[in-house]
């Protein structure tokens, strides 16, 4: 993933005006941060699946060379990552917090090939929010914020990590993940009335990211089926033979809380 989308918001940043000064009047969590400071807290939930089936190649007798094949992935994940900013936005590469995490899930079943009895086969791989070791990483969590005429624009990025160890594996299959893991490149941007902001103090927006893609050229769904089906990534391929189907989903929904301390 890149930080195309701070990059495009960064635009607006660089034109932006201060925050009204309003803003800077509110008193109190002291503790947090400094008076008119704003908390920006980027959280959300998600997950998808992957499936895919091959059929034997050679039949299901002696002739089998290839078993059967039907694959199975599940997974889920949530965050809660929070940024404190000065009074007049910015930008911020350094969460106060975070919080959040997951899980992938898989589960293999071949059927017998030949002299092959069937075996199916589950492993499962626990996600995690990542480390300040992490902070080079391209989808660190980060956050800018920017005002310009009415309106206060906020975008933000974030992560979650497969856990260092293996996947927690039996039978013979391995994990293999969706061709989308939306965990590891989550963004959104979302607009609100700085007028909103100035009365209230603390305003939230919904976001939805599903259908159209994380990022330009990268689609959230996919299926295939057909001969030609690749089952690595639910693309159509060269091939023969009977048909091969493949299907992946993604989709992640959350909110961008922007508050001003009080």
């Amino acid at each position: 993933m890149s930080r195309m989308l701070l990059g495009i918001i960064a635009v607006a940043v660089a034109a932006a005006t201060p925050l009204s000064s309003a803003l800077a009047k509110r008193s109190k969590d002291s503790t947090v941060a400094s008076k008119g400071d704003l908390v920006v807290t980027f959280s959300g939930s998600g997950g998808g699946s992957y499936r895919y089936h091959e059929p034997a190649i050679g039949g299901t007798g002696a002739g089998c060379s290839v078993a059967d094949t039907t694959y199975t992935e599940v997974d889920s994940y949530r965050w809660r990552y929070r940024f404190v900013m000065p009074p007049g936005g910015g930008s911020s590469a350094t969460p106060w917090s975070v919080s959040g995490g997951g899980q992938l899930s898989g589960s293999e079943q071949r059927l017998q090939c030949g002299g092959t009895a069937a075996v199916t086969s589950s492993c499962t791989q626990t996600l995690h929010v990542p480390l300040t070791s992490n902070s080079a990483d391209l989808a660190y969590p980060g956050v800018i914020v920017g005002a310009s005429g009415r309106l206060v624009t906020v975008g933000a990025i974030g992560e979650l990590l497969p856990a260092a160890v293996p996947p927690v594996c039996s039978g013979v299959g391995p994990l293999i993940p969706n061709p989308v893991a939306g965990f590891s490149q989550l963004q959104a941007s979302v607009s609100l009335p700085r007028s909103e902001l100035d009365a209230t103090g603390d305003v939230t927006r919904h976001f939805t990211m599903a259908g159209a893609g994380l990022y330009n050229g990268v689609a959230l769904s996919g299926s295939c089926n057909s001969a030609s089906c690749d089952v690595n990534n639910c693309s159509t391929a060269g091939g023969a033979g009977a048909p091969n189907t493949c299907s992946f989903n993604e989709s992640y929904t959350g909110t961008i809380e922007v508050r001003v301390v009080r």
